[in-house]
């Protein structure tokens, strides 16, 4: 019988530093493997020095699935190991050589391994000449790699062993040097993906068996056998642990290192124990039990057929493919080639576990011989492999080994159906689309998806006849229930409308495609999966952002329509979602055709608080909270009377006491803003600066005028009606905003709510209402007086021109704090309507700079705040604009702190 010769690499020509030459002197599921350096010379060179003098029968080579070397030469040398002291003196017999695919086909996804029977010869040492590799575009460097290497043969020396009876041993010899019996534990696909501990427990309970038979210990001998094909598949797990263990030492994640640690052993453990191992591999003498007779004999296992092999090409998956769930069977075990495409591990599992998986129907006479699991059928089935890069992650098995079946033909109802695209894209592309197998739609896609990026005007058929050909297509994969070919087909969708879409099609083309589209898309994301209801949901958002889409205002009117309390809950709750996305991606707007005007979104939200499921409410609570935010009116006309009797049902109650708290923020707001008008009118009649401008010489600076004293009193009104009126085009709801928080939008107030920021009320923020003791600190800076005084000739003089947290606003010359500059030019500012907000870092951005501003802009960080002077982040905690204004590192960008401490210097000196 051939059996696995163990060896070491004495010699290569060259290596990588990183896929050293000694990661093919074992044989395990974390190797990477031999790889030559950049742009070297061809051929490169391996020797191996067999551990023993042996008839060698076959060689394995496991490639990689890129790094390809065109062709492989075998040589084999019968010196004595002693007597060679130079590896390059030797004289080697050529055995012939094996080509490798260049892998175009697959796509570079697998891996190819071959096994090949080589002429007998006796060898001590085995050299392998690689030629120059195939060229592609993942090879830039030149390089070739070898994963594994595995050497069969005949030792020429037999073992014997001193605790069996001649006899036996002479029967034992007799079936291990069996030419035509070929061990499937010694084969590479078993070993690479196999835990090593493993491997040597199965292959001891392998000679075992052997002897257990030949002493007619058939009981022990079935326990053997149903105990080694429970450990390969355990094994496979093992493997797979071990590799993600390793991948999380290298990405330095030791807490889930640790995890995988202990889960190893406690698998380890449970198995053993599980299984007996240690009673089973008797190392104390016969065990008793193990001949009492157990559970019937398992009758859907088959014994594998003793057979040899000529040359086997299998195929093995590689990067970009997905990885197997922990308890499926191994790839080679299917008889097709699909897969979950969750996390996890591929496996290598006994080539009789197919049969033994689930149960089986009683076969019918007429249906043909019985499939026979024998070790040919084992040996073509596609293997699975790990992806020996420096994630060195599993990967999913190959899907380019099997033998594709012809493409389904168009049935003549079919070929009317698809007329279109057959005419534009032809009949072999949308052949792929009605075959019934799953990689021929995945294909079509792919080929779609080239079709649409590569459009060019000048081409024989228009932008919208191409469009309505793809999108009668996407429609057709949408509803496909192998989720490769929706996730793919929703991929397409977006580029569809993203990139092909925008420049092309005229309006009513995109107004039919998204016709065709949301209704299939809006019933997926009401699925009961998750990840296809999320992928649904982004499809929607997607197509609604862009602009071509979002013109035509047909997303937000199908979502925003009211709903019933028959919706089921999954669909709803789906619709809400998207509605509030909507509302804080675009905003509230005025247009009567948008579908999110204030009366529109009021309907919604009030439909959507009398459906039964409890997730719908809570959305629809808080879209009522954002419109009641805009315009109140509306949202209150939509529900029931706020009394005592309202209120009394929970959710109304928390509903209004919502609109409470907008309401209190609202009068605190408008109550600060008529004080600051007063005190304006009574500290500073003339509405004079004490500060000159920097910027415009022989002119002062101006607080509002008396003419704008009413507009300053009716702002926050003024901005709601002007946000439902459509005179503000820029308004928008944001999540967050810099600073102190816009009111309208509902956001919290910063520490200084009592203070104000407007230029009068900086001019003279102490009154005669104030205490004393708090007229002896600054209120914005809390300086005292004193050290106030020591600087600047007055508390006014003070605010004007050296208070760190104010600041002159660039647009109107008015002194505001800095945490509120942005809600200043916004909400405010003389100049408002120049500015407008960004979506990303929520600054206040000049109209004509917006496109500028967004190719640099950073978003925002989550629980922040954006310094609208250096434009840097700052958590949102208390003091924290104090201390990032007037710190131990003050703002860069603060000139005021640079000033006066230049001014503290000269009081000093």
């Amino acid at each position: 019988m051939p059996k696995k010769i163990s060896f070491s690499v004495i010699y290569v020509s060259d290596e990588d530093p990183k896929y050293k030459s000694i990661e093919l002197n074992a044989h395990a599921p974390t190797v990477k493997g031999w790889q030559s350096p950049k742009n070297c010379e061809y051929p490169q060179e391996i020797v191996l020095q067999l551990e023993k003098r042996c008839t060698v029968d076959r060689i394995q080579i496991l490639a990689h699935q890129y790094l390809i070397p065109s062709k492989i030469e075998l040589f084999s040398n019968n010196e004595d190991t002693n007597m060679v002291s130079d590896v390059t003196n030797i004289s080697w017999e050529y055995l012939g050589y094996i080509t490798l695919s260049d892998n175009q086909s697959t796509g570079f996804k697998s891996r190819e391994l071959k096994s090949a029977n080589v002429p007998k010869c006796l060898a001590s040492f085995i050299k392998l000449k690689l030629h120059k590799n195939h060229n592609n575009s993942y090879n830039i460097n030149n390089q070739v790699s070898l994963i594994a290497i595995n050497v069969l043969g005949t030792e020429i020396e037999k073992r014997r062993s001193s605790n069996t009876d001649s006899s036996i041993l002479d029967k034992l010899q007799h079936i291990l040097n069996d030419p035509e019996y070929s061990s499937p534990y010694d084969d590479l696909a078993f070993e690479m993906y196999v835990d090593t501990e493993v491997v040597k427990i199965i292959k001891d309970m392998e000679i075992k068996k052997h002897l257990a038979v030949l002493s007619e210990r058939f009981e022990y001998a079935r326990k053997l056998k149903q105990a080694m094909e429970c450990l390969r598949e355990a094994g496979e797990k093992l493997g797979k642990y071990e590799l993600e263990k390793r991948h999380a030492i290298e990405m330095e994640d030791y807490e889930r290192a640790r995890h995988k640690k202990n889960q190893i052993d406690e698998f380890r453990t449970y198995v053993y124990h599980n299984l007996a191992v240690e009673q089973l591999l008797e190392e104390n003498g016969v065990c008793s039990k193990n001949d009492d007779c157990g559970e019937e004999h398992d009758g859907s296992r088959t014994v594998m057929s003793p057979t040899s092999l000529k040359i086997h090409d299998k195929r093995c998956p590689s990067p970009g493919s997905t990885n197997t769930q922990p308890g499926q069977v191994s790839p080679h075990h299917l008889p097709r080639h699909h897969q979950s495409p969750k996390t996890g591990s591929p496996g290598t599992g006994s080539p009789t576990n197919i049969q033994s998986r689930g149960s089986f129907r009683r076969r019918n006479k007429s249906a043909g011989a019985i499939v026979k699991s024998t070790f040919e059928q084992y040996e073509e089935k596609p293997l699975p492999a790990l992806r020996h890069s420096q994630t060195n992650e599993f990967l999913r098995e190959c899907q380019l080994d099997y033998d594709p079946k012809q493409i389904s033909k168009l049935t003549e109802r079919e070929k009317k159906q698809a007329a279109l695209p057959i005419v534009v894209f032809g009949a072999d592309l949308v052949e792929k689309f009605y075959s019934k197998h799953y990689l021929d739609k995945e294909e079509g896609l792919n080929r779609l998806k080239e079709e649409l990026l590569r459009y060019d005007n000048s081409g024989m058929h228009t932008a919208n006849k191409t469009a309505r050909a793809a999108v009668f297509l996407l429609h057709r994969s949408l509803r496909d229930k192998v989720f490769s070919v929706y996730s793919l087909a929703n991929e397409v969708i977006r580029l569809f409308f993203v990139q092909y879409v925008p420049g092309r099609v005229s309006p009513a083309e995109v107004s039919r495609s998204v016709d065709k589209l949301l209704p299939e898309l809006l019933t997926k994301s009401g699925d009961t999966s998750s990840r296809i209801h999320h992928m649904a949901v982004h499809t929607i958002l997607t197509m609604a952002d862009c602009s071509n889409v979002r013109e035509l205002h047909i997303i937000p009117v199908h979502l925003s329509r009211p709903v019933n309390s028959s919706t089921h809950p999954r669909l709803a709750l789906s619709r809400a979602e998207m509605v509030e996305q909507l509302i804080i991606n675009h905003g509230i707007s005025s247009d009567k055709q948008s579908g999110l005007t204030c009366r529109t979104l009021s309907e919604f939200g009030s439909s959507g608080l009398h459906h039964p499921a409890e997730a719908v409410r809570k959305v629809a609570e808080k879209i009522l909270v954002l419109v009641y935010k805009v315009n109140p009116r509306l949202v209150r006309k939509q529900l029931p009377p706020d009394d005592d009797i309202t209120r009394r049902n929970l959710l109304y109650r928390q509903l209004f006491h919502e609109f409470d708290k907008i309401d209190i923020q609202r009068k605190k707001e408008m109550l600060e803003r008529n004080r600051v008008i007063q005190s304006a009118i009574g500290t500073n009649p003339e509405c004079v600066s004490p500060e000159p401008n920097e910027n415009i010489k022989n002119s002062i600076n101006k607080c509002q005028s008396s003419s704008n004293i009413p507009h300053l009193a009716a702002n926050n009104c003024d901005h709601i009606n002007e946000s439902v009126n459509g005179s503000n085009k820029n308004y928008t709801l944001t999540k967050s905003i810099s600073g102190s928080n816009i009111g309208m939008n509902g956001h919290k107030k910063t520490d200084n709510e009592n203070s104000t920021s407007s230029a009068s009320g900086i001019s003279s923020p102490s009154n005669n209402s104030q205490k004393e003791d708090e007229e002896r600190h600054c209120i914005f800076c809390h300086q005292s007086e004193a050290s106030i005084l020591s600087v600047s000739n007055s508390m006014n003089s003070h605010y004007w021109r050296s208070c760190p947290m104010l600041v002159r606003c660039q647009a109107c010359s008015q002194v505001v704090e800095v945490s509120a500059l942005t809600e200043h030019l916004l909400m405010e500012c003389e100049n408002r309507e120049q500015y407008t907000q960004c979506s990303q870092c929520t600054e206040a951005v000049k109209l004509d700079e917006y496109d500028c501003h967004s190719n640099k802009c950073t978003e925002l960080a989550e629980g922040s705040n954006r310094c609208p002077l250096c434009h840097g982040n700052i958590e949102d905690e208390d003091n924290s604009w104090k201390n990032h204004l007037m710190g131990e590192k003050p703002c860069t960008k603060n000139t005021r702190i640079k000033s006066l401490q230049v001014k503290q210097v000269k009081i000093k000196t």
